[in-house]
């Protein structure tokens, strides 16, 4: 339905976000919580860890973040 593709949505949106806190752990539970199915919450964590393993990526490389 529609508001699971939002709940969806949202779910690669948190989980893209690299903060502390905001990952694939805490989205697998955030998914169980709001009652996603397994699948579609599997790809949309995939997703979400894509796209932020890519921001970390274009941050590092492009001196945006201090690599100690």
């Amino acid at each position: 339905s529609v508001i699971n593709n939002f709940k969806l949505l949202g779910l690669i949106i948190f989980v893209g976000i690299p903060l502390p806190g905001t990952g694939a752990w805490t989205g697998s539970l955030a998914s169980h919580v709001i009652g996603l199915p397994k699948v579609s919450s599997i790809l949309a964590i995939i997703q979400g860890v894509i796209v932020s393993g890519v921001i970390m990526t274009v941050l590092s490389v492009s001196g945006k973040i201090a690599l100690g």
